[in-house]
């Protein structure tokens, strides 16, 4: 059969990419590496995407696709915006090169990651100059993290080589430094495990509720009625608020 009758579809080629995209990195995805995974010819992609930059926008909306609803007892701006944050790094954790696609200034602005940055802001119930900000800090620490998981998972990929095997060779050569007394606490921790990418869901979590802690803090001001504002927390003369989980 001539390459070009395979028949084709957009679902079909993008899903196609995105499964290159899951074994191997975003970075290896090309249309004719995907046209080659089809069995069919670089030209006849382009009837169903018309560029590399198309191609990416509708993987990260298949994959953000995957999104689940917060359950039913998930209320206030404190359990959707931790739901959000789980969803995310859950999506990273799943397809790892969706992280280089999303961690810019210039992401892939399609409906999907517009609806979910909606979906975000409107659970904080606040003026877009303020929640925008509160975003920012939440995707960003999601999206900080999770470049040490995908890091583990593009090094573990490449080398064969485990977390947990790495770091035992490598705290068993550094023995004699540790052991010398003068790093006490790396020696307490050279006694311990060596981490591993479950240490890393553990660190993930104590660090989201430190977040949104501090996040409480800002939102539920000492003084009731307060209005809550990103241009005047920082001015001078302005009350600090207590921390509230």
């Amino acid at each position: 059969m001539p390459l070009d009758r395979v028949p084709l579809d957009r679902d079909l080629v993008v899903r196609t990419a995105i499964r290159l995209a899951d074994a191997d990195g975003l970075a290896t995805v090309s249309m004719r590496l995907v046209a080659a995974r089809l069995g069919t010819s670089t030209m006849s992609l382009y009837q169903h995407v018309s560029s590399k930059d198309d191609l990416v926008t509708a993987m990260v909306d298949t994959v953000l696709a995957e999104h689940r609803p917060p359950p039913p007892h998930a209320t206030g701006w404190r359990a959707l915006l931790e739901h959000e944050a789980r969803e995310e790094w859950a999506l990273y954790q799943r397809h790892p090169w969706s992280l280089t696609a999303l961690a810019t200034s210039r992401p892939p602005l399609g409906r999907a990651l517009l609806e979910t940055v909606d979906r975000f802001l409107s659970a904080l119930a606040l003026d877009h100059r303020t929640a925008l900000p509160v975003y920012l800090l939440v995707s960003g620490y999601v999206q900080g993290t999770a470049l040490m998981a995908v890091a583990e998972f593009e090094a573990t990929r490449d080398t064969g080589v485990s977390s947990h095997s790495w770091w035992h060779a490598r705290l068993g050569r550094l023995g004699g430094v540790v052991g010398s007394n003068r790093y006490p606490w790396l020696t307490e921790l050279a006694a311990a495990d060596p981490p591993t990418t479950a240490d890393l869901d553990g660190w993930f979590d104590f660090g989201l509720h430190r977040v949104l802690d501090g996040i409480a803090s800002f939102l539920e001001p000492d003084e009731p009625g307060e209005p809550v504002s990103a241009h005047n927390t920082d001015e001078p003369g302005s009350s600090t608020p207590d921390r509230r989980g």
